[in-house]
């Protein structure tokens, strides 16, 4: 490399940020990439860039027809149709966005978590010895969850979570991601009555998940991904969390492990991240403003799942200039798989931006493709 073009690239790597500040703010300079950087190009093949739902969706809409669940759930209560016809209604909601998801271009696709409660009662409830207590906040959010109750007599599930997997594979022609709550998080959020300090806690539950995982796997899904909102916000006890992550990848067969952050900095964690035995990672840049600079630095941990759209806002980013961020994060990065998607899940917005939000991840992700 001769000493111009060592300038051109050290001149690159320092600004990167600076430049998508600039096409992030400055539409003319969104544009005009190619007159800055004459090679420029959005494609960053050959990374496979798939545009996927983080993980949720909402339930309930504005319209009649988008309150079907609402009036099934009165109608269960009032005992007007038993419980059977209850799930019936949950599996056409399931089927009806598996096909949003088809229809909006996404290339893997979840249930939209259209039989959970809540994150944490909706897995509590399917394995053994837990109740369900009153309501806490989830999070910083307006949503709530259900807190389930942790006694020493925990343990297996009833095979409930791994039969939603299976409905989605039967039903959908794309790859399939599963969705748990890690066992870090599913810990912070119980109420522990049970003999064991938070730390045994945390490895029972890893090993009453990776039950779980082990279960999803065996019924053919591409991805389950591990969520871990609680770590974000409290990263000190990593090696715990490295454990917990290397109990349940034990059991997940082919299908490819992501642990996922949201609703904290992530920046802290990168360096780190490759300590843990885990497919790809899922990272919240909403909550991470160091973050962009730090993965344009150092290349990404490894393959990746990149929440870079609000998922909590009904502001529509540009396609065009998250893209370009998304290049010049990607550029350094020696990689082979990387996801499009949103924050965090899209229950938090209203079903027609969440809609569109699903869209936007495709047409990034289709930009990126070339």
């Amino acid at each position: 490399m001769n000493e111009d073009a060592r300038r051109i690239e050290s001149y690159r790597l320092e600004k990167a940020s600076t430049l998508i500040d600039l096409a992030f703010n400055d539409p003319l300079s969104c544009a005009n990439l190619h007159l800055i950087f004459p090679t420029y190009k959005y494609s960053i093949a050959p990374m496979k860039i798939i545009a996927t739902t983080h993980s949720s969706f909402p339930r309930i809409g504005e319209g009649l027809d988008e309150q079907k669940l609402r009036r099934a759930y009165t109608s269960l209560e009032k005992k007007k149709i038993g419980k059977a016809e209850f799930e019936e209604i949950q599996d056409g909601l399931v089927k009806e966005f598996i096909s949003i998801q088809e229809s909006a271009g996404c290339g893997l696709v979840t249930d939209g978590m259209i039989r959970w409660y809540d994150h944490a009662s909706h897995i509590a409830g399917h394995l053994r010895g837990f109740e369900i207590n009153g309501l806490l906040r989830f999070f910083d959010t307006n949503y709530y969850f259900r807190q389930p109750i942790a006694g020493d007599e925990i343990g297996e599930g009833d095979g409930g979570l791994a039969d939603e997997t299976a409905f989605v594979i039967e039903n959908a022609a794309l790859p399939v991601k599963s969705v748990l709550l890690g066992p870090y998080s599913l810990a912070k959020m119980c109420r522990n009555k049970s003999s064991m300090k938070f730390e045994g806690l945390c490895h029972r539950l890893a090993e009453i998940l990776g039950f779980e995982v082990e279960r999803m796997a065996s019924k053919g899904t591409d991805y389950i991904q591990i969520e871990e909102p609680a770590f974000a916000r409290e990263p000190k006890d990593f090696e715990l969390l490295r454990k917990t992550v290397d109990i349940m990848g034990r059991k997940k067969g082919k299908a490819k492990l992501i642990l996922t952050f949201y609703f904290g900095d992530c920046t802290p964690l990168i360096d780190r991240l490759p300590e843990i035995p885990a497919d790809m990672f899922g990272l919240d840049f909403t909550y991470s403003p160091g973050l962009s600079e730090k993965l344009i630095k150092r290349g990404c941990p490894g393959p990746v799942s990149l929440g870079i759209l609000d998922g909590r806002n009904t502001k529509m980013e540009k396609a065009e200039k998250v893209a370009i961020s998304l290049k010049n994060i990607l550029a350094e990065s020696d990689i082979e798989e990387c996801h499009v998607t949103t924050s965090c899940g899209l229950e938090f917005l209203p079903r027609q931006y969440a809609l569109k939000k699903l869209e936007l991840t495709s047409k990034v992700a289709g930009i990126l493709n070339g």
